[in-house]
């Protein structure tokens, strides 16, 4: 059996300053992941910005260049691959070309490929193949537009993902500390910048002003606790970093649409009738309370 792709090389460049790459094409995919640095790049009569966490697949045939590094370096993981599977190719050559990735096993993927790729391991390029083949599906999935997503996920992410520049960085600041107890004084202080200037640019350029941010990304983490957990509501509103459980509950109804119980009752009701309608071993859950045949399981078997 054919597989759908073929990586033809996979390897990691350091671009250093006044080093590039002239312009050409060839007629395989070519993948380009950002993992440092920042480099300007021609493709087919447009020029753009190629930043970390910025993925960029080239389609055969397509001319382009990397410009010489003007300053610091430019580090990315270069993919190039043949794509047998006519359906899978019709969906890279129907996806953005160009997207900020916000998957982290994204780039997990990318440079386990690479330490695969070179290892010398058995069957090292055929797993490096199935690795990426997986990386590449992320990209697409990240392309896509998911409606099953909860609204809230999705204004969040829509607003974000092309924040660049210091909006980019204050955004990946606030999504790594936002556990913790955050005011505008000590992110001012930490990133350099007056808390009014950074308050300014960031709503400007997502729409939210930091504490909304902060709270978007609280409750993100609190909606799949509520969700996939059975941890009690006081405890997740105090591990997602609110300081009392009614301000939680306000905030948790403001921003996804119902309180945190309706979200956990329709979550189980979810999840109890996906195994009564599809799961393959629905017969081994059984409840011992009375009208058991509305109580749902607690863990789902695949």
């Amino acid at each position: 059996m054919e597989h759908p792709l073929e990586v033809i090389w996979t390897f990691m460049v350091d671009y250093a300053k006044d080093w590039g790459v002239r312009r050409h094409s060839h007629d395989y995919f070519q993948m380009y992941f950002c993992t440092a640095g920042q480099g300007t790049m021609y493709l087919e009569g447009k020029t753009f910005t190629l930043e970390k966490d910025q993925c960029l697949v080239i389609w055969p045939g397509q001319v382009h260049e990397l410009y010489p590094i003007e300053s610091g370096q430019l580090r990315v993981i270069d993919t190039k691959f043949y794509v047998q599977d006519p359906a899978l190719r019709q969906a890279i050559l129907a996806a953005p070309q160009r997207i900020t990735v916000t998957d982290s096993r994204f780039r997990e993927l990318q440079q386990t490929v690479r330490s695969e790729w070179v290892s010398g391991a058995l069957y090292a390029r055929e797993m490096a193949t199935i690795l990426f083949e997986q990386s590449l599906f992320l990209f697409l999935r990240d392309n896509a537009h998911v409606t099953t997503l909860p609204p809230f996920y999705r204004t969040l992410r829509e607003r974000t993902e092309k924040l660049t520049g210091l909006e980019r960085t204050l955004a990946d600041y606030l999504s790594t500390h936002f556990l913790e107890e955050l005011t505008l004084d000590r992110i001012a202080g930490e990133l350099c910048y007056s808390k009014n200037y950074l308050c300014k640019i960031f709503k400007s350029a997502s729409g939210f002003t930091i504490n909304e941010y902060i709270n978007y990304l609280r409750i993100s983490k609190a909606y799949d606790l509520v969700c996939c957990t059975n941890h009690r509501l006081t405890e997740i509103s105090l591990q997602c970093g609110f300081s009392s459980i009614h301000y939680f509950s306000r905030t948790f109804h403001r921003i996804v649409g119902m309180t945190p119980s309706q979200a956990r009752d329709q979550e189980q009701n979810s999840l109890y009738t996906d195994i009564r309608l599809h799961g393959t071993f629905r017969y081994r859950y059984f409840s011992r309370e009375p009208g058991g045949e509305k109580a749902a399981p607690t863990i789902e078997e695949r």
